[in-house]
């Protein structure tokens, strides 16, 4: 069985949503980070001891506000990442467990792949090899989730885990890549990952040489793993990727935006549309190109603004505005009120 994680025509749209498995250990790391996870839960519409249930599909966007919160309560903006460094792969329920008694690193991968929409809806993980080097890919789709940055942290460490636990615990891969920029120097992240780490990429990816794909797996286990496989199939069920096209285009619109080359040439290419293509089916949803570009910059302009690291500058850079005074013109429109205004009102 084959579950499809490209992107392509959507339709009948199925909310994103992660198992719950993800949310093991987490109000026990809020707490001792000195957080208060029931605020934080609350604030992000989850419950607690949603990991008791681990195989029920909560909202994926209240899992990444989760995160979100979790920075502003414990005052760490590295939480996705630390969060993500420490999370075992059993703790990602049948998906972690299936991965880890395969009989290699390169079956493990193939596993994460092909079931990763059941774990995940509307997200995105492949691997490409190029000249010896694998490229491990995870991103969003859903456009409706603008503040990436933890979320990404966070499941890249996931992945990087289950590479190490082939690997050994002093392995390091080659290079990571972020999509977001940093916040601060990439200090913690070196530290998290011992390798370089690159920011502002196109994609979040791990990179590693293709020989370590021949690395058994220190837990495999063939009944084990068919046993999980199994299991894994029944909760599929009919797994569809569908998201509006609203959705999709704001998700791409979102990682273009800080190159300041957002056109509707280009989304559409990213969405293997034709431009003309796109705008009829964003009229069909009652949108167009450049509402679409408006709303996510409103969006992402309020996450932004609640970082107190970023400059109103910075702010206004990741938005795609060249000029500090354009933005502030859109957000005055917005919230009648200026950037700056907004952060301390």
């Amino acid at each position: 069985m084959l579950l499809n994680t490209k992107r392509g025509p959507a339709s009948n749209h199925v909310p994103s949503s992660v198992l719950a498995s993800v949310t093991l250990g987490l109000e026990e790391f809020i707490e001792a980070q000195g957080g208060h996870s029931a605020e934080v839960l609350a604030r992000s519409g989850l419950k607690s001891g949603l990991y008791e249930k681990p195989n029920r599909h909560i909202p994926l966007k209240h899992y990444c506000n989760s995160m979100h919160e979790a920075a502003r309560s414990t005052h760490n903006e590295h939480f996705g990442l630390w969060f993500g460094e420490q999370f075992d792969p059993e703790g990602l329920g049948l998906f972690g467990f299936h991965a880890i008694t395969s009989p290699d690193l390169r079956a493990a991968i193939h596993s994460m792949q092909e079931y990763f929409p059941v774990f995940q809806r509307n997200s995105l993980l492949q691997m490409t090899v190029r000249n010896g080097i694998c490229q491990l890919e995870y991103r969003l789709l859903d456009g409706d989730i603008m503040d990436r940055r933890q979320d990404a942290e966070l499941t890249v460490g996931m992945l990087n885990n289950v590479l190490r636990r082939a690997m050994g615990d002093q392995w390091s891969p080659l290079e990571v890549h972020f999509q977001h920029p940093a916040l601060v120097d990439a200090g913690q992240h070196r530290e998290a990952f011992q390798c370089d780490i690159r920011f502002r990429q196109e994609s979040n990816l791990i990179l590693f040489r293709e020989s370590c794909l021949n690395q058994p797996m220190p837990d495999a286990n063939a009944m084990l793993n068919n046993v999980t496989r199994g299991s894994i199939l029944e909760l599929a069920g009919v797994v569809q990727q569908n998201l509006s096209t609203v959705q999709r285009t704001k998700s791409e619109i979102i990682e273009l935006l800080p190159s300041g080359e957002v056109s509707l040439d280009r989304v559409a290419s990213r969405l293997n549309l034709s431009s003309r293509t796109l705008q009829r089916l964003l009229s069909a949803e009652q949108q167009s190109f450049k509402g679409v570009i408006d709303e996510v910059r409103e969006e992402l302009a309020i996450c932004y603004l609640g970082y107190e690291r970023l400059s109103i500058s910075e702010v206004a850079y990741r938005l795609g505005y060249s000029e500090v005074s354009a933005f502030t013109r859109a957000f005055i429109r917005w919230k009648n009120m200026s950037p700056s205004d907004w952060r301390v009102r």
